[in-house]
């Protein structure tokens, strides 16, 4: 039995930005998407949990394009879980373009989560999910812990109805959104982002005060941190490179 599976994804024009380009948001939820559905497929997918009162909540991801798809185009994406701990799991992805070439990777970490106690709970008793690691490592760097960020208030808002998903807190992808938003459409007219990566730490509720900082600590490189009452929610970066 292969440990590895590819979805077929076709970029629809609520995908892409005003370059026809998909946004990182909407390819954050293609990849998680690919979670899911892997993780039915595996038996141990939300419905399941769910029926456990758990949740998969994801912890960290990292994602790295070397060019992002466009409308229309086909994408396969490749999943596969490489190791599970007793505190989390972690599971990577290969992004294939019609060509069959790869155009990005990307590497997640998730916690099995308890929706009563809101606490991550031990992956030991989840039987039979070690049958699916397959020990295979990713091909890019793991997403690591990121260092705090010394920066200004970029933004501030409060959290809405449409941001909360079915596990009452902020949407994983809405986060992203929120960074992504931190850019001029001219930076986005003469760059790209080459690795984005988030580190999700506390859970925002609705009506929770959304406070952002971001710092640009070297040319192209930028941290940001989300945080509500002064406590940190998130912390991100993302790495930019000039358009081709």
């Amino acid at each position: 039995m292969s440990l590895k599976k590819a979805y077929s994804f076709k970029i629809q024009p609520q995908y892409v930005d005003f370059q026809f380009r998909v946004t990182m948001a909407a390819l954050g939820d293609i990849l998680l998407t690919t979670a899911g559905l892997n993780a039915d497929d595996n038996g141990f997918g939300l419905r399941r949990l769910h029926e456990m009162n758990s949740a998969w909540v994801l912890s960290r991801m990292a994602i790295e394009m070397t060019r992002f798809p466009e409308q229309y185009e086909t994408i396969q994406v490749e999943t596969w879980v490489e190791e599970v701990g007793r505190a989390n799991t972690t599971r990577n992805f290969c992004i294939r373009d019609e060509k069959n070439e790869i155009i990005g990777n990307a590497c997640s970490v998730w916690v099995f989560f308890d929706m009563t106690t809101r606490r991550a709970k031990d992956l030991q008793t989840l039987d039979g999910i070690h049958d699916f690691a397959s020990g295979e490592l990713g091909k890019i760097e793991k997403p690591i812990k990121l260092h705090a960020v010394d920066g200004e208030e970029f933004d501030g808002f409060k959290v809405k109805y449409s941001d909360i998903d079915i596990n009452g807190h902020v949407n994983s992808i809405r986060y992203i959104q929120w960074i992504s938003d931190c850019f001029t459409l001219n930076c986005y007219r003469k760059k790209q982002v080459k690795r984005f990566e988030i580190n999700y730490m506390t859970e925002m509720l609705f009506d929770d005060y959304v406070d952002i900082v971001r710092s640009e600590v070297e040319p192209l490189d930028f941290r940001f941190e989300i945080r509500k009452d002064d406590k940190v929610t998130c912390r991100a970066r993302v790495v930019l490179t000039p358009n081709h």
